[in-house]
């Protein structure tokens, strides 16, 4: 009433009806029902400026400062309609404003069009890309299938774009996701470019790829990871499935000697390994159970909502489709402090909540075990960094950091023994090769490439070994089973560049004589110097360097400067074709969770009619507006 008081002057007749006339443009209003709506409205459709500056005075910047973007909705709405008024309606008097059916059916699919060619004519010029593959489900119940495209670029920074968003009808069974997913690599005309493939541990994803894989016949029935999204309020982020692993060891392509695999995600391998280690720990559940209960009831209670304003904290929430969730809600509620957590439960009064000293004990024992994984399921889903390099190390020092803290734990060393068996069989792959074990194609994370990138990304090289520590006779082993991962992946690429000079050669003029010929011999065969042994200016290929010297000088370089600097600057011709591919590798399918994220912010609950086509295109647009 009292903002209202400077627009209007206010009367009560005796009925005690609220009625005034606006000191702007001198009109009477009245309301019967002892409210100020017509009030509010009046001023909102005659005198929109005045209202909005005296409204929003705290969030209207001066008109001079044009940078200050405030992240309030209403405040950005005030300032894009400040604009249009300034620049559009009265400084272009021409201009003439344009339909939503313009906007939807022309200038939107013609946008589209155009970076969908910007896209095509990129990926023109890579030679291998991976990809990431989910399904989602929208508000409305429809399924969309999602691929994203990875590799790097001149200056060897990872870039990401979205392939495609195309509609899924009909059940999630491999064989829909197989075709919708080559109906999008053959649109973009890259299906023979594709490295690796990542996806969740689903049973259907992993059946999807028949034409790249070839999987058992054993199905799980799974719930939509979008159902509890539809029932709770849309918070931004993905989720992922708790659903057991299951490959088989003949996941490969039909064509070809370096077929694309599918490979697991590593976040979503290491949630379930997380889980498996939770698992029947007596003591860490009754506590935790108390933490859940509390962070129920809290947000609940007005007496507890003040009592953590007063001190500037608050409880997070548990969510069962993330683990993290679960160590975060301990954290704050350790975080809380014995005295605040006294005062919360006795406003509750509840004895299921309260805490003893042994459940202090616990939570932080939790806290203690946790934290690595929580640190390394944030970094491994970053988005502007490489990370396949960094599965290896990552399961390195959860092996050794399990290793060095059970001796510290008094009533979690069950948790340590679950979490240890759970790493080991999750990532037996990884874990056989540290120890030097026959590897076989069914374990998990069995692919080489990960220690490949581990070693060849600067910033690991092979100091992660420490971590390990093997005997001197061992660490010389490991050493050379590293370097013999890389070789191999160079034999792959002098494979492909035999191949490509024969080709060039055969179709050459150059050799259609024996004068020729030999001419082109000599030219070749260039006469080595006494004790000169430098491979880099002697081979008989011209100017380059033997795979292992590459190595050997990569190894021994003291320079760990950042992955992207160290290769654009590298002089390492043969590695660098091998980090280009290997690096195009993701470690995770976060990358098609945050395509997700972003649909799902734009399928909001007040844009539940928006059309399909329109509704993918926004999508599309929004995720790759780089390329805009």
């Amino acid at each position: 009433m009292n903002f209202l008081k400077q627009f209007f002057e206010f009367t009560r007749p005796g009925n005690n009806n609220i009625s005034g006339q606006c000191k702007l443009c001198g009109k009477l209003y009245a309301d019967k029902l002892k409210s100020t709506g017509n009030f509010h409205k009046h001023l909102k459709r005659k005198h929109t400026k005045q209202y909005e500056e005296s409204k929003f005075s705290d969030s209207i910047p001066p008109k001079t400062d044009t940078n200050d973007y405030s992240e309030n909705l209403t405040s950005n709405v005030i300032k894009i309609n400040q604009v249009m008024l300034e620049e559009l309606i009265v400084k272009s008097p021409k201009w003439k404003p344009a339909s939503a059916r313009h906007f939807t059916k022309t200038l939107l699919p013609s946008l589209l069009n155009d970076v969908q060619d910007k896209i095509k004519n990129l990926l023109d010029n890579v030679d291998h890309l991976c990809i990431t593959v989910d399904v989602w489900t929208d508000r409305r119940g429809r399924s969309f299938v999602g691929v994203t495209g990875h590799f790097l670029d001149l200056e060897y920074v990872p870039q990401a774009l979205l392939l495609d968003f195309l509609r899924l009808k009909g059940p999630h069974t491999g064989e829909n996701i197989q075709n919708i997913t080559i109906q999008i690599l053959d649109n973009m005309k890259i299906k023979g470019k594709v490295y690796r493939i990542i996806t969740d541990n689903a049973s259907s994803m992993i059946k999807a790829y028949k034409f790249g894989l070839s999987v058992t016949d054993v199905d799980y029935t799974i719930q939509d990871d979008n159902k509890q999204q539809q029932d709770d309020d849309y918070d931004g982020l993905s989720e992922w499935l708790l659903v057991d692993w299951c490959e088989n060891n003949n996941d490969l392509f039909d064509k070809g000697d370096d077929p694309a695999k599918r490979l697991s995600c590593f976040a979503h391998s290491l949630q379930l390994t997380i889980r498996d280690g939770l698992k029947y720990t007596p003591y860490l559940s009754k506590s935790l159970s108390k933490c859940i209960k509390l962070a129920r009831r809290s947000h609940k209670s007005t007496k507890v909502a003040d009592i953590l304003d007063d001190i500037g904290k608050t409880i997070n929430k548990s969510n069962m489709t993330r683990w993290s969730s679960e160590y975060l809600l301990i954290k704050s509620i350790i975080g809380l402090g014995r005295k605040s957590i006294d005062e919360i439960t006795d406003v509750i009064d509840d004895n299921g909540v309260k805490f003893s000293n042994d459940d202090f004990v616990i939570l932080q024992e939790a806290v203690q075990i946790l934290e690595p994984f929580a640190e390394i399921t944030s970094r491994i889903q970053s988005e502007s960094v490489v990370t396949a390099s960094l599965v290896v190390p990552s399961v390195v020092h959860i092996i050794d950091h399990l290793k060095n803290i059970k001796p510290n734990i008094s009533f979690l060393k069950k948790m340590c023994l679950q979490l240890e068996q759970a790493t080991n069989e999750r990532f037996s792959g990884i874990v056989k090769r540290l120890s030097q074990q026959i590897v076989y194609k069914d374990d998990p994370f069995s692919d080489p490439i990960y220690f490949v990138c581990t070693v060849l990304d600067p910033e690991f090289k092979l100091f992660w070994l420490i971590q390990m520590n093997y005997t001197p006779i061992l660490e010389s082993q490991m050493k050379q089973h590293l370097i013999q991962m890389i070789l191999n992946e160079c034999e792959k690429s002098i494979d492909i560049s035999f191949d490509n000079l024969e080709s060039s050669l055969s179709s050459s003029t150059l050799i259609t004589n024996s004068h020729t010929t030999q001419s082109v011999d000599a030219s070749i065969l260039k006469k080595r110097k006494l004790f000169q042994y430098d491979e880099r200016f002697n081979s008989s290929f011209g100017s380059t360097i033997t795979p292992i010297n590459e190595i050997n000088v990569y190894i021994n370089d003291p320079i760990r400067s950042r992955f992207s600097l160290y290769w654009e600057n590298s002089d390492l011709c043969g590695l660098k074709g091998i980090v280009k591919r290997a690096f195009s590798v993701q470690a995770t399918s976060a990358p098609i969770e945050r395509v997700f994220s972003q649909a799902g912010i734009i399928m909001s609950p007040r844009r539940t009619s928006m059309s399909e086509e329109v509704f993918k295109s926004l999508v599309f647009l929004r995720v790759n507006q780089n390329m805009i």
